[in-house]
């Protein structure tokens, strides 16, 4: 009889975790989905306001999306958020700070994300991208084509990875690596090869 109300202890806590995954995964898509929407409601005022037909908004940082990242070979949608800090990377990619903006020759510009967040994909496919994939970076005023040329997994303090190289616009893709450990980062190199 013991053995009973165990077993249907477990199944009632199996059930309220499998619960409580499901519903924190639709939360954070969501989410998501509500960042993307206010992206392009904030590249449509943009646009409208060099026309002369709208006032600007102004809106805190933190809360609003700066431009998405698709990449399709691993099926990843994310709107990008203006920094990088743990809080906003808990909601979505980060544009990493003093940076060039992307699609600038000779520039490198950077997007943090989580590689294993509980609730959301972010960068937890980040390590299947090879070599000569492609992925956009859509900004209120461009899309940019990139294309993948180099791959190296380093130390946290090696920063000179992000530095510019001559010739190109380089955009990085960092995340920790491995999964659930920020031993080491994990940096995909991409060059603009389109607007």
């Amino acid at each position: 009889m013991i053995k009973k109300y165990v077993g249907n202890i477990l199944m009632t806590i199996g059930v309220v975790l499998l619960f409580i995954v499901i519903y924190g995964m639709f939360e954070n898509k969501t989410h998501q989905n509500e960042l993307i929407e206010s992206f392009h409601a904030i590249k449509t005022e943009a646009a409208l306001s060099l026309n002369g037909n709208v006032e600007e908004k102004t809106t805190e940082k933190d809360s609003q999306a700066v431009s998405i990242l698709r990449i399709p070979s691993i099926q990843l949608e994310s709107p990008i958020l203006e920094g990088a800090t743990s809080v906003q990377l808990n909601r979505a990619l980060g544009m990493i700070e003093n940076m060039d903006e992307p699609g600038t020759i000779n520039g490198s510009s950077a997007i943090a994300g989580h590689q294993s967040h509980q609730f959301g994909q972010f960068f937890n496919r980040l390590n299947e991208l090879q070599i000569g994939d492609s992925f956009e970076l859509e900004t209120s005023k461009d899309v940019f084509v990139y294309e993948v040329f180099d791959i190296q997994i380093v130390s946290p303090n090696n920063v000179e990875v992000l530095e510019r190289q001559e010739g190109i616009s380089l955009l990085s893709l960092v995340t920790c690596y491995p999964a659930r450990s920020n031993k080491y980062r994990l940096v995909v190199q991409a060059k603009q090869i389109e607007v």
